[in-house]
Formats: C-alpha cells, structure tokens, sequence
C-alpha cells in the first residue's frame, strides 16, 4: 500500500499526518464552496440588477404610452371640433360654387342661343329694312 512517511514512525503520527492532509483538503474544499457561493450571489445581484432596470424602462415605457395615447385623444377631440366642421363647410362651399357655375353656364348657353336667333332676325329685319334682297 503506502510507504509511511517516516521509517521509523508509529501508527498515530501517520494518522494525525493523514488527518491533517484531510482537513488541508476540507479548507481547500471550503474555500471553493465560498468562492463559488461568492460568485453564485454576484450573478444573482447582477441578474436582479438587470431586472430591476427592465422594470425600469418598462414602467417608463408604459408611462409614454400612456401620455401618447392622451396626445393622440387630444389631437382627434380637437380634429372633431374644429378641422371636421371647417371640412364640412368647405365642401358646402364648394357645392355652392359648382351650382352657380352650372346656373351661369346654363344661362350662357341660352344668352348665345338668344343671341344667335335675335342675330339671325336682326339680319332679316336689316334686309328687309333695307330692301336687300
């Protein structure tokens, strides 16, 4: 098996010797354990960290869009108000300027029609006033 350490040593110094290798191997183990229960509770700080931050900006975020939803509330209200009637208005306005072109582009054509006869009489009663013809 084993050669002992000492040639000349009795059983209980190599068994206090093993056992104090034993522990030297537990400390070494203990100080691992730590240092990686060190690390484990940095990464957990940083992982909450990091959620603590999404939370953050997901609050931030739900707050902009709660103040984007009232701009755009506000915008439609005052499109509903004031640009809708004045729309309104203006194609009112522009039914009204179609009809009175159609009046007048009905009354020209009868004025041309009008004219065009009373030219033609005019015509007739010149020649005949004249003795033309």
């Amino acid at each position: 098996m084993s050669k002992p350490l000492f040639q000349d040593a009795d059983p209980t110094t190599e068994i206090l010797v093993k056992l104090g290798e034993l522990g030297a191997s537990v400390e070494h183990l203990l100080r691992d354990f730590g240092d990686e229960k060190i690390a484990a509770r940095d990464n957990r700080a940083a992982m909450h960290r990091r959620l603590d931050e999404q939370a953050r900006e997901l609050s931030a975020l739900k707050t902009e869009l709660t103040l984007s939803r009232q701009v755009v509330e506000g915008l439609a209200k005052t499109q509903s108000e004031t640009v809708l009637p004045a729309v309104g208005e203006w194609r009112d306005m522009k039914t009204t300027g179609l009809r009175i072109v159609g009046v007048l582009a009905i009354g020209g054509i009868s004025l041309g029609a009008t004219m065009a006869w009373f030219s033609d009489q005019a015509v007739s009663l010149l020649r005949h006033w004249l003795r033309i013809g």
